[in-house]
């Protein structure tokens, strides 16, 4: 495949990305912006609202000292990656990592603590205690997945 028809492919899939994920906030706020808010919620990509639910945001300010209630963002962004393990997702939020280890009751060994994987029963979890607190990305390494994709797609 040529340079250009690299490029224009590694576009389209850019602009595929820009679609599915037009679900996800323009600006995250604090979990204290939040919880100080009448009526929680952000402004999404798409130009709709996500709301919180009150009682959620309320129980994850249990799960953190009150001095980091201002330091997590919120909806914390889980991001589904094609080359990673059939249904395993990712976090590289520090914060959001020690949140969710905290509500899973998991051990995060401290070299490990920049990312955590999670798995189909751990976002089960999540979904079923917070629902309006998690969000997911869907994200893909356009170099490295380019040739899988076009390969199941039958183009190569």
């Amino acid at each position: 495949m040529n340079p250009q028809e690299d490029a224009i492919i590694k576009g389209l899939l850019a602009n595929e990305l820009r679609i599915v994920n037009k679900h996800l906030p323009r600006e995250r706020l604090s979990l204290y912006e939040l919880i100080n808010m009448e009526t929680p919620h952000v402004i999404l990509r798409d130009g709709t609202i996500h709301f919180f639910r009150k009682t959620e945001l309320r129980m994850l300010c249990s799960y953190l000292e009150e001095n980091e209630w201002n330091k997590l963002l919120l909806p914390i962004i889980i991001t589904i990656r094609p080359d990673i393990d059939s249904g395993a997702a990712i976090v590289e939020d520090v914060l959001a990592i020690k949140v969710i280890s905290r509500i899973l009751g998991i051990d995060i060994p401290s070299k490990n603590i920049g990312r955590l994987t999670l798995y189909k029963p751990h976002l089960a979890i999540l979904r079923a205690k917070f629902d309006t607190v998690f969000q997911y990305a869907i994200s893909i390494d356009l170099d490295r997945d380019r040739e899988l994709l076009l390969d199941q797609q039958g183009l190569i």
